[in-house]
């Protein structure tokens, strides 16, 4: 454990251009200068880039509830304002936001681990296998968090060397297309040199990484007006369904059943999770960790099993007018979501139930409703502040859903193929099959809305298609008001989308990089 801090502090001084926790030196730790020795230290030195995937404060902890606010799917809790993204869920951050500045550092603290593998991994005693293995390991992640970092700001510093100087370190953003371009070739390289097994659950593996590449083409089609990516998003989402080891948990005779399985510790690493952060453990291992994540924890209320009270963090409650959006056939939609006075079996106890108006932390949205879908791996638990369940970053029900999309828009046309993976995931819901002509981009875009709900996908979709469908968060939002009935509009009263497309720098960032300049959107923010 002691050498993973000490990774991590070597990752904050090569980031922030701060040298001063270096000269902190623990006698009985490694240095920077020996810590690459051994196959153990280059494990360890693996498990930490992976780690900065769900410390606390990263994306994948707590982070990615911001932006599900964002979306028409869920909004902020007891006020407008209440809760850590209490001023994300109406648009009302600034470059000073601490949640702004925790994302940005962690997706940077993961891309200098990585390099420091990758760089330094050869000093270690080492076969030339495992070796290879996790240098095309950290590739993928380094990939991964320059994906993340471009879809929510845009232009962005590509770093992929440990930089001689730390205290002068100051890069340059790249454009969102050199970004992408960084991406793709760090992908590729991780497609190559990945095992198709992983030695350890949890780990990526070269399916991981074709699967990753089918996305990352399909939204740098959007983002870049690259149509020519469609074909390749639909190629490489091909290759996976047609000879990767996934498939959709669809075994049990209930839709809501199938639906429970994904989200359960259970079902950890099983055939639909292609790409699952999971949650840091003290030991160091890759498994149920003891330090766990906040996301499923903020997204759920929280039953007390003494009374008839769900406490919350005020984090996620949903739109009103979806329960007139969604149909009542989707059996997603009842897994989603909490009814008022829908009763709370836990242990066979009937006596609970859904009171929207009876929480700690409940609600500016009177007439809303409850977050559900990862409660039924937590039910028997009490008010807990963090979860073991892993987050659910790519599965395979998205990736159908991403061969289906980018086959329609390669040639304007839907493939048998294609269809098949969309109903494929409609099936599964309970719901009927379509044919060719009745599928358009507006029904794939709904259908990962409800395959995809709660689970920070919405906002991305909106803010790739912004170009090509510009009036598709407009629509999206009037729907929702339209079936408001509390007239509360502040959600959304505030966007603006020369400013909220993509976020602001960190202030924090900008101070200390002289080559970041905040954008002009913001500049006087």
């Amino acid at each position: 454990m002691k050498k993973i801090i000490a990774l991590f502090l070597l990752s904050a001084s090569l980031f922030w251009g701060c040298t001063e926790m270096l000269d902190q030196t623990d006698p009985t730790g490694p240095t920077g200068e020996d810590f690459f020795a051994t196959e153990d230290d280059l494990r360890q030195a693996v498990v930490a880039a992976y780690s900065g995937l769900s410390t606390p404060g990263s994306y994948h902890y707590d982070g990615a509830v911001g932006f599900e606010q964002f979306s028409d799917n869920i909004y902020n809790g007891s006020t407008s304002t209440d809760g850590r993204y209490g001023d994300w869920s109406n648009f009302n951050y600034d470059p000073r936001s601490g949640n702004i500045l925790t994302v940005y550092q962690s997706f940077y603290r993961m891309i200098n681990m990585s390099n420091q593998v990758i760089a330094r991994g050869p000093e270690a005693e080492v076969s030339r296998a495992v070796l290879d293995q996790a240098i095309a390991e950290v590739t993928f992640l380094r990939g991964f968090a320059h994906f993340m970092l471009t879809q929510i700001w845009g232009d962005v510093p590509i770093v992929t060397e440990l930089p001689a100087d730390p205290s002068g370190f100051s890069p340059a953003p790249a454009t969102a297309a050199e970004v992408y371009e960084q991406v793709i070739a760090d992908l590729q390289f991780a497609e190559a040199g990945l095992a198709a097994n992983p030695a350890e659950g949890g780990r990526v593996t070269s399916w991981t990484a074709k699967a990753m590449l089918a996305k990352v083409y399909l939204f740098g089609a959007d983002e870049l007006g690259r149509s020519e990516w469609y074909g390749l998003a639909e190629s490489k989402a091909a290759e996976v369904i047609n000879g990767g080891p996934y498939g959709l948990f669809n075994e049990l005779p209930s839709p809501k059943g199938n639906l429970e399985s994904i989200f359960q510790t259970y079902n950890k690493y099983g055939k639909e999770h292609i790409f699952s952060i999971n949650h840091f453990n003290s030991g160091g291992n890759w498994s149920d960790g003891d330090v766990g994540g906040q996301f499923p924890m903020a997204m759920n209320p929280r039953q007390e099993r003494s009374s008839n009270n769900m406490w919350g963090f005020g984090w996620a409650y949903i739109y009103e007018g979806i329960d007139d959006i969604w149909e009542d056939t989707d059996a997603r939609k009842d897994f989603n979501i909490w009814f008022q006075g829908e009763p709370i079996i836990v242990n066979g106890d009937t006596t609970s139930y859904y009171n929207q108006n009876n929480q700690n932390r409940c609600c500016h949205r009177s007439n809303g409703m409850g977050y559900q879908k990862f409660w039924y791996q937590e039910k028997t638990k009490n008010v807990n502040g963090i979860s073991t369940l892993d987050f659910p970053e790519l599965r395979y029900a998205e990736l159908l859903l991403i061969h289906a999309e980018a086959d329609l828009l390669a040639d304007g046309s839907l493939s048998a193929a294609g269809l098949s993976s969309l109903n494929a995931v409609r099936a599964r819901a309970g719901l009927p099959e379509l044919s060719a002509g009745e599928v358009t981009i507006e029904l794939i875009l709904e259908e990962r809305r409800w395959e995809l709900f709660g689970e920070s996908k919405r906002w991305f979709d909106f803010v790739r298609k912004r170009n090509s469908m510009p009036n598709l968060f407009s629509t999206a939002f009037a729907g929702i008001l339209a079936g408001d009935t509390d007239g509360d509009d502040n959600d959304i009263a505030a966007f603006n989308p020369d400013r909220h497309w993509k976020l602001p720098y960190p202030q924090v960032a900008v101070d200390r990089n002289d080559q970041l300049t905040q954008k002009p959107a913001w500049s006087g923010g």
